[in-house]
């Protein structure tokens, strides 16, 4: 009797060590995750190989390029300067999200657009950014994240990674936002 309450004693303590060690540990991908730096509105944020500096943010019902492309919807309009810090070999900007609640939007390629612009070391480019969010997206914070991609489409892997808060309920609905034409920073 005192061999069976000593073999149950024994298989209730590792039980209790086993699902203690898995909460403990953390996820699989938490090795391959990316740093956040928190990004404040016309702050330079400095990661590792990149600089991001956003200068505005829209809400609009109408999205119009320099080159006559428009869109009507729910848009976030993203401004900002943008430059690799120690590398430019394959750097386009093409980690650009926002999350809202447990929704996530990827920058839009339609137009012309700072999504996916090859970035220079040391000399900031400047454009814009646009979300196109279902109608209801526009209450709560919504969380930009901004990074340089490693790796294949399925495997993005992200060094560092540029995060700005919005709290989207103080942004005004503007009617009309003009993407900012991609070139050069002033």
């Amino acid at each position: 009797m005192k061999k069976k309450i000593l073999v149950w004693s024994l298989t209730l303590v590792l039980l209790a060590g086993a699902w203690g060690v898995s909460k403990a540990t953390l996820p699989e991908d938490t090795a391959i995750e990316a740093f956040p730096i928190v990004a404040e509105l016309d702050d330079p944020a400095v990661g590792r190989n990149l600089e991001v500096t956003i200068t505005d943010i829209h809400a609009t019902r109408r999205v119009t390029d320099v080159k006559g492309w428009s869109a009507e919807g729910t848009w976030l309009v993203v401004d900002l300067q943008a430059s690799t810090v120690a590398t430019q070999d394959g750097d386009l900007l093409g980690f650009a999200e926002l999350t809202i609640g447990d929704r996530r939007f990827t920058a839009t390629d339609r137009g012309t657009t700072f999504y996916k612009q090859r970035l220079i070391t040391g000399v900031p480019r400047a454009g814009s950014l646009a979300f196109e969010l279902p109608a209801d997206a526009l209450t709560g914070t919504g969380i930009l994240r901004l990074g340089l991609p490693m790796g294949q489409p399925r495997e993005v892997l992200l060094d560092d990674v540029i995060e700005l808060r919005v709290d989207l309920d103080e942004l005004p609905v503007e009617a009309e936002v003009t993407l900012d034409e991609n070139g050069w920073a002033r």
